[in-house]
């Protein structure tokens, strides 16, 4: 069954038709619970609420700053400061990666794609090199913080790391990879970066007012969650309760202005993303319970006990992300490590964050973002890509590496 569901996940395709990840990640759920693999009780305990609150709550904050016009202000910015090519394509990697880090990586990315695709349309540009930089940065700006994707959630609630204790050993790294990246990116895409498109020229793109007032309560929102987060060890709060708060917060400031409103944040929350880590951590529950895990780990000299070194961890959460995507990948490798490393946890969360890059599968941000170009005609190739998402994922991993060397050292 676990093979089975992420064939799916990879595929997505059976006899042309087309096979969503969520329904992949549910039906390999509920085929765990009817062939008796886990037990009703067991998939329950598996599945961890505190990260489907914490998704559904930044979700809700994402979706309220849409429906303001947060993300119109957005483009109107990128086109005004970045009016070459390259420039923008540098613009529109590093803010990105600096929304991801403090909102949900998948989020945005779902809400930023339509943004680029406007602004090449209105530059004539090639997208794809924007778009690849789009899932690029969002993978690794994301990992700056455990609110930035839905692994660092789990990692943080799997070890008890607080946001703070997190994001000032990993921000200087993130910060390092997101310019290795930027060059990599501009060198390996100049050619197209120089190529006139007009595959967008007949597109339209709905554009939001903008609601400056309720934007400011939003925005207010944001800011005072961003606070929190970073205090929430102190004041003994939960990473999950201060994302549900400000986007239940949110969505009743949204509300101020029309029940309709309310409706529309709540139909621009990605219940599929829910409904697919509920189904995959039943799925995880079986891979544990049946043993395949113990079986994986044994390759890479981990389980009965052993604490790999980074060097290892790195290796084994690279290959099992790009098997199984890096989500599921922390879910079983997270199953390995003693809870009171923080250093091999905080591994676990760079290397398979940054590994979602190396293909157009290996991250559910790389699928948002290559579904969204689908919808107005664009088609990324999965063997293309690999050209330029291996190299950029494995010399990020590397640096990430050698930087958690050096600062288990310093620890």
């Amino acid at each position: 069954m676990f093979v089975l569901t992420y064939s799916l996940i990879a595929v997505r395709k059976v006899n042309g038709r087309r096979i969503r990840t969520w329904m992949a990640a549910v039906l390999g759920g509920v085929l765990m619970l009817l062939l008796g693999v886990v037990t009703p009780s067991e998939a329950w305990d598996y599945i961890n609420f505190e990260v489907i609150l914490q998704l559904a709550g930044m979700m809700m904050l994402t979706a309220s700053l849409q429906y303001c016009g947060f993300f119109e202000i957005v483009v109107d910015f990128l086109m005004r400061r970045f009016d070459g090519r390259r420039r923008f394509l540098s613009g529109v990697m590093a803010i990105t990666a600096c929304l991801s880090a403090v909102m949900l990586n998948d989020a945005v990315v779902l809400i930023f794609t339509p943004i680029v695709l406007r602004c090449c349309q209105r530059m004539r540009a090639d997208p794809v090199p924007y778009m690849v930089g789009v899932f690029v940065s969002a993978n690794i700006g994301s990992a700056a913080t455990v609110v930035g994707n839905p692994q660092n959630a789990l990692v943080a609630s799997m070890a008890g790391i607080g946001f703070l204790d997190y994001s000032i050993r990993v921000i200087p790294l993130t910060v390092i990879c997101m310019a290795v990246a930027m060059l990599m990116m501009r060198r390996m895409y100049g050619g197209r970066l120089d190529t006139d498109d007009a595959s967008l020229s007949g597109e339209t793109f709905h554009t939001r007012e903008v609601d400056k007032y309720r934007l400011c309560a939003v925005l207010a929102v944001t800011v005072t969650a961003l606070v929190l987060f970073a205090l929430s060890v102190p004041l003994g709060l939960r990473i999950y309760q201060i994302a549900l708060v400000a986007g239940a917060v949110s969505l009743i400031i949204v509300l101020t202005d029309s029940m309709r409103a309310g409706g529309y944040v709540i139909r621009h929350v990605d219940w599929s993303i829910l409904l697919f880590f509920t189904g995959l951590f039943v799925v995880i529950a079986g891979a544990v319970s049946s043993g395949l895990l113990d079986s994986m780990s044994e390759l890479f000299g981990m389980g009965d006990g052993n604490v790999p070194s980074i060097g290892v961890l790195s290796g084994f959460s690279t290959v099992l992300a790009n098997l199984v995507s890096n989500v599921p990948s922390v879910m079983l490798i997270g199953q390995l490590l003693p809870e009171g490393d923080m250093v091999l946890w905080i591994t676990l969360a760079v290397t398979s964050t940054f590994a979602g890059n190396l293909t157009l599968i290996g991250a559910a941000a790389n699928i948002i973002v290559e579904d969204e170009g689908e919808k107005h005609g664009i088609h990324m190739d999965f063997f293309r890509y690999l050209r330029v998402g291996i190299p950029i994922a494995v010399i990020t991993i590397v640096i990430a590496t050698a930087y958690l060397y050096m600062l288990d050292i310093l620890l």
